[in-house]
Parts: structure tokens; sequence; C-alpha cells
């Protein structure tokens, strides 16, 4: 999971709740045949690279919008149903199979994995809310697995966690959104193969550079599918390639 930097702060939803700011998400939904939603959809996907917030999979076609704080926990004071912070753009999550090599429930992720488990927004990580740097996963390369950066969670506070630690908190985020089913470790390994074949084709024309130049042919486009799992592969020389060039999610 990625730091999502929300854009277009005047955008069809801002607009739309001004002046609707008691309705639903389901009246915005209808409103004008769906044209505002539509807009607002390609806004938030296009904000994001087209990347699930979650996951991180790349989102062309079977894209939705996800209310991170469920629209049932609205106030009278705070409609989260048309709160521009309460949302982001999530995948599928595995709920249309891929194949059926993934069967569900098991192989749900995301939004569709935590509305299963009926999992609160205070269990998992705001991509919102967490900082561009550090980043606080790791990858295990045998396995494809995400897990916590010890070291990296030491330095960072998460405001409001339910959790003791940011550690707690990132371990749970994986276990929440099940990030780590057999579905998403095979694509991160798919990443780290192709990693690996670029090294080795390194290593035989004694290209020094290769590092330097994945981390210009990954990052230089906003954004890649897996980008934590490709940032951590390529380790200073992504946290450095992401610095020079201003990166803040």
């Amino acid at each position: 999971m990625k730091r999502v930097l929300k854009l277009s702060f005047c955008n069809v939803l801002t607009i739309y709740e001004k002046k609707y700011p008691t309705n639903s998400w389901d009246n915005f939904y209808i409103h004008n045949k769906s044209k505002l939603y539509k807009r607002l959809k390609k806004q938030i996907f296009e904000d994001q690279g087209k990347i699930c917030a979650y996951c991180e999979v790349k989102v062309h076609n079977k894209q939705r919008i996800e209310h991170i704080n469920d629209k049932s926990n609205s106030t009278s004071t705070n409609n989260l149903h048309l709160d521009w912070n309460n949302l982001v753009g999530v995948c599928f999550g595995g709920s249309s199979p891929k194949s059926i090599l993934y069967p569900t429930p098991e192989n749900l992720s995301c939004d569709s994995y935590k509305e299963h488990k009926s999992i609160s927004h205070k269990e998992f990580l705001n991509p919102l809310e967490i900082k561009a740097f550090p980043n606080l996963f790791q990858f295990e390369k045998k396995t494809g697995k995400l897990k916590a950066n010890i070291e990296n969670c030491k330095l960072v506070v998460i405001p409001n966690n339910s959790y003791l630690t940011t550690e707690k908190l990132v371990h749970n985020t994986i276990i929440n959104l099940n990030l780590n089913c057999d579905r998403l470790m095979t694509d991160r390994d798919k990443i780290f193969r192709e990693y690996n074949k670029e090294i080795k084709k390194a290593r035989i024309s004694n290209n020094k550079n290769i590092k330097t130049e994945l981390a210009y042919k990954w990052f230089s486009q906003k954004y890649p599918s897996f980008f934590t799992t490709r940032r951590i592969l390529l380790g200073k020389y992504a946290e450095d390639y992401l610095k020079e060039n201003n990166y803040d999610g």
C-alpha cells in the first residue's frame, strides 16, 4: 500500500455536496443519470495512476469507489457519503475471479475482503493518511508476501491508531485486507521474476546502472502496478529517485 495523494479538491462531488449536504451516496450516484459519478470515478483513478489504493494492481476497467469509513457511520455533522476525503479507487478484489485457480472467499482482497469479514476502518491503514516516506512494508522474496518493515514502523506515529504500535497496524492491514492471498502473492512474484531477469541481463552486459535505470523505468510513470513491491526491490535506488523527483504519493 502506498500513500494516496488527493488532488482536485474542487470537483463534481464537492460541488454537489455543497448543494445537497445531507444527500446520500445513492442520491449522488443516480444524479443526472450517473454522469457526475462517472466523472468522479475517472478523476479518482487518474489521481491514483489507475492503481488500486489497497493492493496496487492496475485497474483499467473493473473500477469502483470505496468509502474508507463506512457510510453507515455518518453523523449529523459528518456526512461520510459525500466526503471527498473518505473516498479512494479500488479494484474488484477478486470478486470477479481471474481463473478457477483463485477460489473465493480465500482470494478476496481489499474492500471485497473487508466487507466479507466486516472489518472496521480502524483495523487497517488509511492510504490517505500515511506519509510518502518511509515505506512501512517489507517484501518476502521467497513467497511474495508483504510484511511490516519493523525498523521503519518505529519511525512513524499513525494518528488515532487503535493498535499499540505502527507495526501492529501495518501487520493487521495486511491481514484485514487479505493482501497476502495466493492471487496477489503470485502477481507480486511475477514482478520479482521480472526484476531478476533485468538484473541477470545487466550482469551479462556489465551494466552497473541497472537499478538506477529500473527506478526511472518504473517510477517515471504514474504509477506502476505493485508500486510498493518495486520500491522495496530497488531499495535505496528507489528512495533516491522518488525523493529527487519530489514524490509525495
